[in-house]
């Protein structure tokens, strides 16, 4: 049987994002099919405009960019912690410190030269959504290069550079070209479309059908 592969996009500071990276690992798991699929994530940015190496409360961000009340930021918040919870993610958004994610993203792509992109999503949210680390430091970044065993250096070279900017734009380019609104979105072998952190029945039942099984 041929592999399945799997693209995704999505940003570090969208909370849904990981809710539904979460759902797919669970559902490749559930249905046993870790050999049969691969994933391809890309490049998204929700606010590409906010100052680079500056941060702000997320929740401040929100309420003032978005128009959002704070009540209804409180309830959404309660809503998200219940789900993340079942996925064992600790949401603590009054911690969470809003930043422009270019620099995570081109991170990333270097990450993907030592098949590490998958560690440093996970150490990049986990710093976002639960520590309420600032991001916008570069040596907050390069800390949590060093968590997942890459070095330093050559991370540093990068954040002073524009390396891999490239490679962000495109992917960026590619899914408004897709018109891809929103994230995340998830495209199984360019047929099948997943849109948002649907219920964890459609993440199986779309597997299984991009599967034949």
């Amino acid at each position: 049987m041929n592999k399945i592969n799997i693209e995704v996009w999505s940003d570090m500071v969208c909370p849904f994002c990981l809710i539904g990276k979460k759902k797919l690992e669970q559902a490749i798991k559930k249905l046993g099919i870790q050999d049969k699929v691969t994933i391809q994530w890309h490049s998204f940015q929700l606010d590409p405009d906010f100052p680079m190496d500056s941060s702000a409360s997320a929740t401040q961000t929100l309420t003032e960019k978005k128009g959002i009340s704070e009540a209804q930021l409180r309830g959404m918040y309660q809503h998200l912690q219940k789900s993340g919870s079942q996925y064992g993610i600790d949401f603590q958004f009054d911690k969470s410190l809003t930043f422009n994610t270019l620099h995570t993203h081109r991170l990333w792509h270097w990450a993907m030269n030592f098949n590490k992109q998958n560690e440093w999503k996970e150490v990049v949210m986990t710093a976002y959504f639960t520590l309420g680390t600032d991001l916008s430091v570069k040596e907050n970044l390069l800390n949590l290069v060093k968590q997942i065993g890459l070095d330093t250096e050559e991370a540093e070279k990068v954040l002073v550079s524009n390396h891999f900017a490239d490679e962000v734009r495109s992917d960026i380019y590619n899914s408004q070209n897709m018109g891809i609104r929103g994230v995340p979105f998830f495209l199984i072998d360019e047929k099948y479309m997943i849109s948002g952190a649907q219920e964890d029945s459609v993440f199986e039942e779309t597997l299984k059908k991009a599967l034949g099984l």
